[in-house]
């Protein structure tokens, strides 16, 4: 151990520190190694420990923050609700800070009547949503699953999709306009806010889209401090519905078709691993049923409907969670009743043409009724770990890569078996142009550490030591591998890039030399969140 090396790091180590204290005060800096451990982890693996992590709320603070690392040679690295399992936030180097933007949440704007939002990076799609819907709006695509901690900002920069994405697109087709810290400090935004007229952020083309240079980049382009968001008027009426199908193939028509017609705004299908699951934990008998009852019943259009939405549910309970069948469940919204009914009309057509069966919707309407969970508590916390792995595909290829996804399965049911690694499938529609498909590989890791203390008190809990990781551990990650040759060999394209997902080495390479002199351009040390997007090493 080179003994003078350890002195120069931990003198450039306090040099970064004292000059961030300098710019956002001793309180906003965390140091601890705990802290630092916390936030260079997300729920896939540990990256490099950063040096510091810096939590701010104002722009211009952050501005200086980012001004001051990247002048002294470090890596600024951008966290969100620390969601990600592909590596968009580890640190892949040392000399690293992370910027930690929760603290940076604020509405600033609702404009009903220019419909949009602007809202702050840090804050959460569950405080947006709740905000939003009482002004009587909502934007096209309003958050992930996990939005009861997942923020706007980290969303944007990962492509995310879900709630809204069948009919509306990924989150990045909701963006009006950015307010972004680049490398040098240096804070600009996009669309018409950019505008030296004093134009409002009601627009995004104007000349070239710079907007969408700084979505899906996972913070290689710059820091997202705000986004603007369009406004649509919040749907008063929904129709809901499930189908039963005896195969992956007809389950995938279905979703395909559904997706195409474009009266869906959420169109999912859980796979029988999943299904099970369910029925597993409906037997169990477990608290929640009567919390998603009552959200049911608080969420009609009016009293009796709300009931009689509720008393549906408590009839059919969980009996529709049977196993060795695909459940495709779809949403449609309309401004009247009679409008959803007609979508729903048009959906049981296609999604019976495809061989589906009409069950209860209990799925969709829980959906909705509580849409963002929250994965922090108790009862959800279990040595059980998770790691999805995913691909966009178009719908004319979607059939080959899920039969190709299976067959990859049945190849390894037995090393599965014998660690007790499972795996279920996703197939979700995106907008009419594509279909995922997302295996979800789970397992028991006791030694993992738990990714999913993410309260103000619990994320600063020292995380304990990882050992040598189980064999289960180590397959799913081989398997993860295998299942990315997958998509790659079908063309597939992929959100939360991060480090994991190959981008850069499968572009034409007159859009990588664009792209590439771009990034030089605005950040020629590479020192934005470098390694992800396969951005590592200063620029030439």
């Amino acid at each position: 151990m080179d003994l003078n090396l350890n002195i120069a790091t931990a003198s450039a180590q306090i040099d970064i520190v004292e000059a961030l204290v300098a710019v956002a005060g001793r309180d906003a800096v965390l140091t601890t190694l705990a802290e630092r451990t916390f936030f260079s982890t997300d729920i896939a693996a540990s990256g490099e420990v950063a040096d510091a992590v810096v939590q701010v709320s104002d722009p211009q603070i952050l501005s200086a923050v980012v001004a001051t690392a990247t002048g002294l040679g470090w890596i600024v690295v951008p966290r969100g609700g620390g969601f990600s399992y592909t590596g968009g936030y580890t640190p892949e180097t040392t000399r690293a800070i992370i910027v930690d933007l929760r603290p940076m949440d604020r509405i600033v704007e609702i404009n009903t009547e220019d419909m949009y939002v602007v809202v702050e990076a840090g804050c959460t799609w569950q405080r947006l949503y709740q905000a939003l819907r009482a002004e009587g709006v909502r934007t096209p695509y309003f958050g992930p699953m996990s939005g009861f901690r997942a923020t706007v900002g980290g969303a944007l920069s990962q492509g995310s999709f879900f709630l809204g994405s069948a009919q509306f697109g990924p989150a990045s087709d909701s963006v009006l306009g950015l307010e972004v810290v680049l490398a040098d400090g240096t804070l600009l935004r996009t669309g018409s806010w950019a505008s030296n007229g004093g134009a409002t952020p009601f627009f995004r083309q104007y000349g070239p889209d710079t907007t969408g240079l700084f979505l899906s980049d996972t913070g290689a382009m710059g820091l997202k401090t705000r986004a603007v968001l369009r406004l649509i008027p919040l749907p008063p009426h929904q129709a809901y519905a499930s189908f039963a199908f005896t195969t992956h193939e007809g389950a995938l028509a279905g979703v395909s078709a559904i997706g195409r017609s474009g009266m869906a705004a959420e169109c999912y299908c859980w796979d029988p691993f999943f299904v099970r699951l369910m029925a597993a934990n409906a037997s169990a008998g477990t608290g929640d049923d009567l919390k998603i009852l009552l959200s049911v019943i608080r969420g009609g259009s009016g009293p009796i409907d709300g009931l009689l939405a509720g008393a549906r549910i408590a009839l059919a309970g969980r009996g529709v969670f049977k196993g060795d069948t695909w459940l495709l469940h779809v949403t449609a919204d309309d401004v009247s009743a009679a409008g959803a009914a007609a979508k729903l009309k048009r959906l049981r057509g296609l999604a019976r043409r495809a061989g589906g069966s009409e069950v209860s919707p209990t799925a969709p309407r829980a959906m909705r009724a509580a849409p963002f969970i929250d994965f922090n508590t108790p009862e959800r916390r279990t040595l059980r770990r998770s790691l999805p792995v995913h691909g966009v595909s178009a719908h004319s290829r979607a059939q080959a890569v899920a039969r190709d996804i299976y067959a990859y399965l049945e190849e390894h049911k037995a090393a599965m078996a014998a660690v007790d690694l499972n795996c279920g499938v996703i197939f979700l529609a995106v907008g009419g142009q594509a279909v995922t498909i997302e295996p979800l590989l789970s397992w028991d890791d006791p030694e993992h550490f738990l990714h999913d203390r993410v309260t103000e008190t619990s994320d600063l809990e020292a995380l304990e030591a990882i050992p040598a990781r189980p064999a289960a551990t180590d397959l799913a990650f081989e398997l993860r591998k295998g299942f990315k040759a997958i998509f790659k060999r079908h063309g597939c394209v992929h959100v939360q890039i991060g480090r994991s997902y190959p981008w850069a080495e499968t572009l034409d390479p007159a859009t990588l030399r664009l792209v590439t002199a771009v990034k030089d351009t605005i950040d020629p040390g590479r020192l934005m969140n470098r390694g992800s997007l396969g951005f590592d090493g200063p620029g030439r």
